[in-house]
């Protein structure tokens, strides 16, 4: 095996360990329990580097030969179960989790009756170069070939099903979200669509490289940059993603509720929380158009600094989203209630906001559809009824 290529495998198994432990860490202290999904899948990872990695030091692998299949069909399904956790107040595995675990069951099976007393025939030797890997896949060793196919079978199934199911997930969140907590920025998933189409790229690499590609150094090129990306984008997000798990469910929910105006709360911090959106939403703070973010702490007897923690942990993107969430729905309010002869103008003034064009780009902004098309909505209602 070329030492470069186990050099960047070490680079591999220190990046996916640290970022382990590091969402481990987060997952502890913000008590994000649905981490463990994801920083499981980067600890697999590391392991998968591992083998390949001690090939600079020409140490023995052959144990790996009961590890690869098993955990590379395990890595999709970890991080589905992560993305659907967000959603769900018990994190834990149910029944209708486990079938998710089919490949890793056979794959274990497999290596257990295959592995004992052919593990370094299986795995190749020290000094083995891309070429003769290649080769020993096709040629040497059926036992390799049962459970290299084996395993690449199942991630091809697993590119053509989880994109599907993720896609689901990420039409559920979106549409879920917009309906009760726009305001949440760190709860808006939007960033899990793209998981939808770096998948299936993560299934090509490892499943055609029982076809030799890996032999091409532009590919292998390629597939490095991938997994640091792959890895980066990951971890960061999941830094930033907030729990769904409030938004969906109304067990264990906690909602704010000030007449038609409702906020849906995502930290943990709640009797605070509940404290100062209580009095934020009786003064009617946010129906000031000259309304600033030190004018708010002020009123609110916050400092700036906690203001902004507060408006940073439930996902405002900044204090303006933060204002403007309440500021439509009063607005929608108050285009419920309008007689025929409405003038607009009498509602952008009566929900905080200085400018008719201002009120059109924040509201469809907001409430992802114009005021006009929300009030004719409306009406429709009405004449059903």
């Amino acid at each position: 095996m070329n030492s470069v290529v186990a050099v960047f495998f070490m680079i591999l198994l220190v990046l996916y360990f640290s970022f382990t432990v590091l969402l481990f860490t987060v997952g502890r202290i913000q008590k994000k329990k649905g981490l463990f999904y994801l920083y499981l899948s980067f600890f697999f990872r590391g392991l998968l580097s591992v083998g390949p990695a001690l090939l600079m030091f020409h140490a023995d692998i052959s144990w790996t030969a009961y590890l690869t299949g098993p955990l590379r069909v395990s890595l999709i399904p970890l991080t589905y179960l992560y993305l659907e956790k967000l959603s769900e107040q018990d994190k834990r595995i149910g029944k209708k989790d486990l079938w998710h675990f089919i490949p890793l069951f056979v794959n274990i099976v497999l290596a257990l009756i295959l592995v004992p007393g052919h593990a370094s025939d299986i795995v190749g030797q020290s000094d083995e170069t891309l070429k003769s890997s290649v080769r020993m896949i096709w040629e040497d060793s059926p036992r390799h070939n049962i459970l290299a196919v084996t395993c690449r079978v199942f991630l091809f199934l697993q590119a053509f099903i989880y994109p599907f199911l993720i896609y689901r997930l990420y039409k559920s969140y979106i549409k879920t979200i917009k309906k009760n907590s726009s305001l949440l920025k760190n709860t808006n998933a939007v960033w899990i669509r793209w998981v939808v189409f770096m998948m299936p790229f993560e299934v090509f690499f490892e499943g055609f490289g029982l076809l030799g590609i890996y032999s091409s150094s532009i590919v292998l090129v390629l597939f490095y940059i991938f997994l640091i990306f792959y890895a980066f984008f990951f971890f960061i997000h999941a830094l930033q993603q907030g729990e769904l798990s409030t938004s969906f469910s109304q067990q264990g929910s906690s909602v704010m509720d000030k007449g038609d105006i409702q906020f849906v709360k995502t930290s943990a911090k709640e009797d605070e929380f509940n404290e100062i959106l209580e009095k934020f939403l009786e003064n009617e703070f946010y129906l000031n158009p000259e309304l600033s973010f030190k004018d708010l702490a002020d009123s609110l007897n916050i400092s700036k600094n906690k203001l902004s923690q507060i408006i940073r942990e439930q996902g405002s993107e900044n204090f303006y989203m933060f204002v403007n969430y309440f500021r439509i729905e009063r607005s929608k309010q108050l285009l419920t209630e309008l007689p025929d002869n409405y003038v607009i103008e009498s509602v952008i003034s009566k929900s905080g906001f200085k400018a008719r064009s201002t009120f059109y780009r924040v509201f469809k902004e907001i409430a992802g559809e114009t005021p006009t098309n929300y009030l004719e909505k409306v009406n429709k209602k009405t004449q059903r009824r």
